[in-house]
């Protein structure tokens, strides 16, 4: 399988609350909602946050059983970061935001910090020895 892109669809309360808090919580660009859909992209990622309703739409097109609503801890997204710095910065961004968030803690040879967001939707942020090579050798 070789898709051309990756595509994460979550249900969530109140997209312009979302949009709200991942564009101007956490500085990520989007076009607003559109048709109760907020859509962020990320490298190699696309989050759609969606309508409870509309979500359930595409969860009886599936045929498969599952919550149409939030489903706070269902999932965890999980993202590697270059530095410490970087961690904690958006960790405080997210705090502010209006979500939830720990402090950084260290784990297993990574730097490692969650926050949830409005729904609760869980976000891992890492850094380590190995995504600190992976950001020096893309740039």
């Amino acid at each position: 399988m070789k898709p051309l892109t990756t595509i994460l669809s979550l249900p969530v309360a109140d997209p312009q609350a979302t949009a709200n808090f991942y564009a101007d919580g956490l500085g990520l660009e989007t076009d607003g909602v559109e048709d109760g859909i907020v859509a962020f992209e990320l490298p190699n990622l696309s989050i759609f946050f969606i309508t409870a309703d509309e979500y359930g739409q595409y969860l009886e097109l599936s045929g498969r059983p599952g919550s149409k609503n939030p489903v706070p801890g269902a999932s965890i997204i999980s993202c590697a970061f270059a530095t410490r710095a970087e961690i904690d910065e958006v960790l405080d961004r997210a705090a502010s935001a209006g979500g939830s968030a720990d402090g950084g803690q260290d784990v297993d040879g990574s730097y490692m910090g969650y926050f949830a967001d409005l729904d609760g939707y869980i976000w891992e942020l890492v850094a380590n020895e190995q995504t600190a090579k992976a950001a020096a050798a893309a740039e």
